[in-house]
């Protein structure tokens, strides 16, 4: 049998898009595999933009490709390369020296072989490749590369159904998620006015200056309803964002907690009980957790569904187990089961037992495609009258090397600590030094300059971030604590201006921020190497993080 070398071409072509390689990395495979099968010594794909009729080169391939050249856009209908964008028709000119087509872009180039890429009935690009020698392709050759060409534009024409497909599941998650969202809210909003109604009560008796283990008792309260409320809101923007966010590894116990901390007030409004049960060790997964979030809040929705509101004993219960290299998290209820003929449709896409109008069938369908997504399954386990069990497995994170992203400090709220430092104001050890901080919030100010002075630390305080500028042109500060969202200049712009001034100061900021929600807004903390305190946070926490920039 005779050796083909289309086979390994198209096979590497079709092994990139299997490893879900974007279409600018398939292209440039395609061109330099088309250069190794036709000898070329240089090449280049060009894509066609109709709108303008223009052509550019978009990849290229082989040496003396400057930027000048890799810039030029011809016409459609200019040199070779664009009479066939123009006509749709491969084109072999076996010597430039006596062709009026050819446009001189290599003076060395003696001929030159072009053949178009059509996908969806379009032309998308052309496959154009150069010879030293006149008569370098002849007509094997470029029936060799047009049927390249044709299988190119298979490949590409995949993956962009693929990206289309990746767009879409992205664009089911959050609507699924967003779905979920009302029901959610509902119950946060009536769990958080709990907390907050127990903040201001305790706060006006503060103002009555009682004194003693009243008024102490009093702070403990606020600074508990306070880490309450903050876990709550905490955990909703976590689930709400739109950005998935990278893997990491993390507890699955955290995320247990954090869905528990969402969906308990409604499950007792409703009379149903929440129960957990999981190991001491909280096994470490590689996941996206809000991802993860999603799946095990859709079970427990549904879980709470299928639990009549008549019922008084109703129950959700959340399990994790270590099997072998999987953990897996069982969530049970008592509710009236699955009828056995409609377990086989349950994770199909649409597929929904509930009326019309409340529900979008999608959820479990979601669900499973994430879990696989994760390496791992979702499946039920077993229904009956009784109640049913579902199971999502997930990998056990084993290896330590698993990568981890950069964490922004997100420091528990602990009562004890704080006051433990909120006593320690007279300790003469106290390092002393020279802080600002700008944030656009007065309360906040006043707040945490009280603290700081409290340590001996001097506090310089700045609600507009550009007279914070001003100030930092004039004064030298031991560290620099700063709100991320403000109005006018933000504190990342800031950082840059300051940094400008004097180089130190990119090792001395703090940054602060009620929700890093954009992804290239954490991705520019991480880079700073600085740290990022989250709203709200403790004074422990703040003066932990200063603390090191102080003069001893």
């Amino acid at each position: 049998m005779d050796y083909n070398p289309i086979a390994p071409a198209v096979r590497d072509v079709l092994t990139a898009i299997r490893h879900r390689k974007r279409v600018d990395e398939i292209v440039e495979l395609i061109l330099d595999r088309s250069c190794q099968l036709c000898n070329a010594v240089h090449g280049s794909f060009i894509t066609l933009d109709e709108a303008n009729g223009r052509l550019t080169v978009t990849s290229t391939h082989g040496s003396d490709w400057t930027l000048e050249k890799q810039a030029c856009m011809l016409k459609i209908g200019q040199g070779i390369t664009g009479r066939v964008a123009q006509t749709g028709i491969p084109y072999l000119c076996r010597d430039v020296t006596k062709d009026s087509h050819y446009y001189p872009l290599f003076d060395y180039v003696r001929s030159e072989l072009a053949v178009p890429v059509i996908v969806t009935d379009k032309i998308w690009g052309i496959i154009n490749i150069d010879g030293l020698m006149p008569y370098a392709f002849d007509d094997n050759t470029l029936a060799t590369l047009t049927v390249f060409a044709e299988l190119a534009a298979f490949a590409i024409t995949l993956r962009i159904e693929l990206n289309e497909q990746e767009r879409l599941q992205r664009h089911l998650i959050q609507s699924e998620k967003l779905a979920s969202l009302g029901e959610i809210i509902a119950g946060i909003a009536h769990e958080i006015n709990n907390p907050l109604t127990s903040i201001l009560s305790n706060a006006s008796l503060l103002t009555l200056n009682r004194g003693g283990q009243r008024d102490a008792a009093s702070v403990r309260a606020i600074l508990e309803e306070s880490r309450r409320c903050a876990e709550l809101v905490r955990n909703l923007l976590s689930f709400s964002r739109q950005e998935a966010g990278d893997k990491e590894i993390i507890g699955i116990n955290e995320i247990i907690s954090q869905i528990c901390s969402i969906k308990k007030y409604q499950l007792k409004v409703n009379n149903i009980r929440l129960l957990t049960e999981t190991d001491p060790i909280s096994y470490p997964i590689f996941v996206i957790p809000a991802q993860i979030q999603q799946i095990l809040l859709n079970l427990v929705n549904n879980a709470e569904h299928a639990i009549p509101p008549s019922r008084l004993d109703g129950l959700v219960q959340l399990s994790v187990k270590r099997d072998g290299e999987k953990i897996k998290i069982r969530v049970m209820d008592n509710g009236g089961g699955i009828a056995p003929e409609v377990q086989q449709y349950i994770f199909d896409p649409f597929f929904t037992t509930k009326p019309v109008g409340e529900g979008t069938g999608l959820g479990l369908s979601i669900a499973r495609s994430i879990a696989e997504a994760h390496g791992g399954n979702l499946s039920i386990e077993s229904s009956s009258p009784a109640g049913t069990i579902f199971c999502l497995e997930l990998p056990l994170a084993m290896s330590p090397e698993t990568p981890k992203p950069t964490a922004v400090n997100d420091p528990p709220l602990v009562v004890a600590n704080a006051q433990a430092h909120a006593t320690s104001s007279t300790d003469a050890t106290t390092p002393a030094g020279r802080a600002i901080l700008i944030d656009d919030e007065p309360l906040i100010l006043e707040a945490l300059s009280d603290y700081l002075g409290m340590q001996n630390i001097t506090v310089t305080t700045m609600q507009d971030s550009r007279a914070a500028l001003d100030l930092l042109r004039r004064e030298q500060f031991d560290v620099i604590v700063s709100d991320i969202r403000m109005p006018g200049l933000d504190g990342l712009q800031l950082y840059e201006h300051a940094r400008s001034i004097d180089k130190k100061y990119a090792r001395q900021f703090i940054f602060m921020s009620g929700d890093l929600v954009r992804e290239t807004t954490k991705s520019f903390v991480a880079a700073t190497g600085c740290t990022c305190l989250k709203k709200p946070f403790t004074m422990d926490a703040l003066y932990k993080n200063i603390l090191p920039y102080l003069k001893g």
